[in-house]
């Protein structure tokens, strides 16, 4: 009788190891399937956000290329009006008269002044887009996305 006894209680606790195995590879096996499912939506995640990020880089290298655009034709014009200026003085040094030099210069200088206040503000208003753009470029570089803001100013012609 010793025997089955001992041989109940064994498979007792044989039964009951079993059960808590079983119970522990369940439980297990629940949180691998819900880690996979974790990583496999941070994977989802990242690859949008990723997807994101060359987006806005490739933004960022239009904007970039419309503002040196913008640049180069500005200072374009303005060669374009320092050499009118010159010409302007040229032709005052050898046609006009000094009464009528005065004249005619108050004249140009006038209409070019509304130009190049003009042209300043556009620069000033350039540069604040450059250092907007930079700021933009450096944030997506870190991993921020700041959303595309209106724009500040328009071109002339608009």
């Amino acid at each position: 009788m010793a025997k089955t006894s001992y041989e109940k209680i064994f498979t007792k606790k044989l039964k009951e190891s079993d059960t808590r195995i079983k119970t522990s590879f369940v439980l297990i096996r629940q949180d691998i399937d819900e880690m996979q499912k974790m990583i496999e939506a941070m994977r989802v995640y990242l690859k949008k956000k990723d997807k994101q990020h060359i987006y806005a880089k490739k933004e960022d290298n239009k904007i970039r290329d419309e503002f040196r655009k913008d640049v180069d034709e500005f200072t374009q014009e303005i060669s374009q009006l320092k050499l009118a200026l010159s010409a302007v003085r040229e032709l005052k040094k050898e046609v006009v008269v000094r009464k009528e030099l005065a004249q005619i210069e108050d004249r140009i200088k006038i209409s070019f002044k509304n130009d190049i206040d003009d042209y300043k503000n556009e620069i000033k208003n350039l540069r604040i887009e450059l250092k907007e753009a930079e700021k933009r470029i450096t944030a997506t570089e870190n991993g921020q996305i700041i959303e595309k803001k209106k724009k500040w100013f328009k071109r002339k012609g608009q």
